[in-house]
Parts: C-alpha cells; sequence; structure tokens
C-alpha cells in the first residue's frame, strides 16, 4: 500500500516549457480539426475553391481531401507525446506553405484571388490571415524549441 508520501513523489510536476508545448499542441489541434472539418463539411464549396486554383482540375481534385485528410494527420500527431514532435514539425511544415499562398495572393502573383478560407477565417481579411498564420508559425516554433530542450534531458539543466 502506498502512502500519501509515496504518491506525491512518484509523480514529477510538469515543467512551464511542457505546459507550453502541451498548450500550443491543443491549440494546433483546434485550428486543424477546425480547417480539415470545415472543409469537408462545405464539401462543394471547397471542392469549387480548389477547382479556381491555377493548377490542373486533376491536381485539385486530389487537393482537396489530401488538404483536410494532412490537417487532420497533423492534428492527431499531436494527441500523443510520441508523435507531437512530429505534429509539431507538420503544422509548421503546413503554415509555412499556406502563408506563403496568402504572400502570393497579396502579391497578386495569380492575377487574381483564387481561393478563400473557409469558416471563421473567411472574415479575415489577407493581411489578418497572414497576422494570424505568422502568430501561429511563432507559437508552432516555440514548442518545437521547447521540446527539443525536453527531450535532451530537461529544459535549461533543470529537470
Amino acid at each position: 500500500m502506498q502512502t500519501s508520501d509515496n504518491i506525491q513523489t512518484s509523480f514529477k510536476p510538469s515543467s512551464k516549457p511542457g505546459n507550453i508545448v502541451q498548450v500550443i499542441s491543443y491549440l494546433l489541434i483546434l485550428l486543424w480539426v477546425y480547417a480539415a472539418a470545415s472543409k469537408l463539411i462545405d464539401y462543394d464549396t471547397s471542392r469549387a475553391q480548389m477547382l479556381n486554383q491555377i493548377f490542373s482540375k486533376s491536381i485539385a481534385n486530389v487537393l482537396v481531401w489530401a488538404v483536410p485528410f494532412t490537417e487532420l494527420l497533423a492534428g492527431s500527431l499531436l494527441i500523443f507525446l510520441k508523435t507531437r514532435l512530429a505534429g509539431l514539425y507538420a503544422s509548421l511544415l503546413l503554415l509555412i506553405s499556406f502563408t506563403i499562398y496568402i504572400g502570393l495572393v497579396m502579391n497578386n502573383v495569380f492575377g487574381r484571388i483564387p481561393c478563400s478560407c473557409g469558416g471563421v477565417l473567411n472574415k479575415m481579411t489577407w493581411e489578418q490571415h497572414l497576422t494570424f498564420n505568422l502568430a501561429f508559425m511563432l507559437l508552432t516554433s516555440t514548442a518545437i524549441l521547447f521540446s527539443a530542450h525536453l527531450k535532451e534531458g530537461g529544459f535549461m539543466g533543470k529537470e
């Protein structure tokens, strides 16, 4: 039978960097599940927007499923500690890709606006969306750095 002293010492208190990584991971899970769900729930609109892109119809037909699947995959990887770092890297890659796309649209590279985001993000201007993505890129990068330090045996040698 364990005493209260044994129970207390058997649980290591969470670290602040660990808590930060966890909160950022939860925010990213919400982002990816919401983004994927809005695309899948309003599939016809998502497909029409994807077909309005600058690439071929066959690529658009693949991406209409691949993008939400990838978002759900990134969100799923973030759930488990063993796959969280991979999920953070996948999230950063998605955010970088979407941010580059926004930058191209804002610089009129396509000569038109080929797509808009669904759901709440649809209400944002391109500038607001760029700021939103950059903020999430910063959060994700922070979580990756903290995760790397935690994986090396502790943050700043304290753990």
